[in-house]
């Protein structure tokens, strides 16, 4: 074999290598279609309190502590990475006391389990490879900034009237409103206290509206949960605290937030940390973000392939000479 060849079999046998080893890193995590899929996104640590329970499915990026229910609507496996589950725990499933429940559908479990947690209709794996937790931090911390970034399309934000604090979408390109409030506009009219009264978006069937809200620590704190409209989220693209303290009837996108959620939410909810002493339910956020958020194929792989592509074509262009 002659130096050439040693040369091309080892690159490509180094990204073969690379590729086999590390099945996660060439998964591609789509954010929107996971906010579609899951009820709770938990980048880093999930604890369900007495009181606390999901309704679909769940992703927990680090440990599960649990002494709630999940999946109570008893949704179906959803696959994530070539992995079936409706629950999938990058680390340890924790149960303190008694027991938790997951009702249906399979949990994938990347590290132990530890206390009494079932599985009524579905299987419980653990020591699971394969669980894209990277990817899907990376994912959803990218599309918040993304949605940060848009500008206001020149809706009516009704802050002034707490009896009557809402929204009215006017759609921009792509049919997506967006709204921006900073931290005293949100803190001041939804989390201050008062008997401010929450009645949600008002928007054209098909527009997806999106409120990006600034600020590091934040409250909500309102009567009245808002209308539910499954197209509308509220983007927390700075927060590091955020307390729902009352009902709401909206997606929360919050990644870089520890998260305190005290009363029933309406919608997907992603949280670095989160917990949870109420319940999360449906319905499933699913507006329309453009444009697509995917993590690639790491760079690593595409260097390989990039330096077989190279040799290869000195090679041809030798064999020419």
């Amino acid at each position: 074999m002659n130096f050439r060849s040693k040369v091309l079999g080892t690159v490509l046998g180094g990204a073969i290598a690379l590729m086999a080893a590390s099945p996660v890193m060439a998964a591609s995590i789509d954010a929107r279609d996971m906010l579609k899929t899951f009820n709770s996104v938990v980048l880093n640590s999930f604890t369900v309190q007495s009181g606390g329970h999901v309704h679909g499915r769940t992703f927990v990026g680090n440990d599960l502590t649990s002494v709630g229910d999940l999946n109570l609507d008893q949704v179906e496996n959803t696959t994530l990475n070539g992995l079936s589950g409706t629950l999938f725990v990058g680390d340890d499933i924790l149960v303190p006391a008694n027991q938790s429940k997951l009702l249906k559908g399979n949990a994938q479990v990347g590290d132990n389990v530890s206390g009494n947690f079932q599985t009524n209709n579905g299987t419980l794996s653990s020591g699971v490879s394969g669980i894209p937790v990277t990817e899907v931090l990376q994912a959803f911390e990218s599309l918040s900034q993304e949605l940060a970034g848009f500008a206001s399309t020149g809706g009516t934000a009704h802050l002034s009237d707490n009896n009557d604090l809402r929204f009215t979408s006017a759609a921009g390109a792509d049919n997506v409103a967006v709204f921006n409030l900073t931290a005293a506009e949100f803190n001041s009219t939804f989390g201050n206290g008062n008997p401010a009264t929450y009645k949600g978006v008002t928007a054209t069937a098909g527009v997806t509206t999106i409120i990006n809200v600034a600020g590091t620590n934040l409250t909500y704190n309102a009567n009245g949960a808002g209308a539910i409209n499954p197209s509308v989220i509220f983007n927390f693209y700075e927060a590091e605290t955020l307390f729902i303290g009352n009902n709401l009837s909206t997606s929360v996108l919050a990644p870089f937030a520890n998260m305190s959620i005290t009363k029933d939410l309406k919608g997907t909810v992603v949280a670095e940390d989160l917990t949870l002493s109420a319940q999360i339910v449906g319905p499933l956020y699913d507006g329309n973000i453009p444009p697509t958020t995917v993590v690639p194929v790491p760079a690593a792989a595409y260097l390989l392939l990039t330096g077989i592509a190279a040799i290869g074509g000195m090679a041809a262009r030798r064999r020419k000479a």
